[in-house]
């Protein structure tokens, strides 16, 4: 005959082991749904990054003037509005940077410029790198951030501020594409040429930098077509995206 004891502790072994194969199954589900949440946000966070876009096409940036910026209107949550903006800075006497013309807080223009899905190009002039690389890095957008230093030595320091922020560096010749391609080293970078560069020297910093940026020529006899199907070309800086072909436009909204 069996101990009591021991017929007594069956019925509760019995009944416990499914509810713990319950337990685990729904604690292991959760986890799984939150692995896929969590996926789902970090792939819809890298779309909206700078090297995603311009894997789609063409970016129309546009300069913005500070003034007419507030912490809505910096994102441009349009659908129309170009996909990056051009914005200058500058360090207040208390150390806060700024978006000038204006006055209004970097932080707070990059928040916007977040939530809006906008790329930003942001000319240092003045301001320390390591501060604005800071700021942007707490804003989450590390990948949607082009920095524009004022010299070599802020590009250098600029380079040095953060391992993964796009930083351009001016180019006028092929000597300067080697240059700036060693200066990088691994560190991603933009290549800035002037439209009236040789169409070969688009092609030598297409090949080597993470991006071409290069902006609009505006004259008489420029055929917006033409110069995008001769020169590979990331981003355009265009304060007036009418001369720009409708095409190329719906391909960056």
């Amino acid at each position: 005959m069996p101990h009591p004891d021991t017929t007594s502790d069956m019925p509760r072994k019995c009944a416990g082991n499914p509810l713990k194969r319950c337990l685990g199954k729904g604690a292991l589900a959760i986890g799984v749904c939150m692995l896929a949440c969590g996926g789902l946000v970090l792939h819809q966070s890298k779309a909206y990054g700078l090297l995603a876009r311009i894997h789609h096409g063409l970016i129309i940036c546009t300069p913005s003037t500070g003034l007419s910026m507030t912490a809505t209107s910096a994102g441009l949550p349009h659908q129309n509005s170009p996909g990056m903006l051009r914005l200058e800075l500058a360090s207040q006497p208390d150390g806060r940077l700024v978006v000038i013309p204006g006055s209004n807080p970097l932080s707070e223009v990059l928040a916007s410029s977040r939530r809006a899905h906008t790329l930003l190009m942001l000319d240092l002039n003045n301001t320390n790198p390591a501060d604005v690389a800071l700021l942007v890095r707490k804003a989450r957008m590390r990948d949607r951030v082009v920095l524009v230093p004022s010299s070599k030595e802020t590009t250098e320091v600029a380079l040095q501020a953060d391992p993964s922020m796009l930083v351009a560096i001016p180019v006028h010749s092929m000597r300067e594409a080697y240059a700036a391609h060693r200066m990088a080293g691994q560190h991603p970078y933009a290549a800035y040429l002037s439209p009236n560069a040789a169409p070969d020297l688009f092609s030598l910093v297409h090949r080597d930098a993470e991006a071409v940026i290069t902006e609009n020529p505006i004259t008489a006899n420029f055929q917006p077509d033409e110069f995008l199907a001769e020169h590979p070309v990331d981003i355009v800086v265009t304060p007036q995206t009418g001369t720009l072909p409708q095409a190329t436009l719906a391909r960056d909204s």
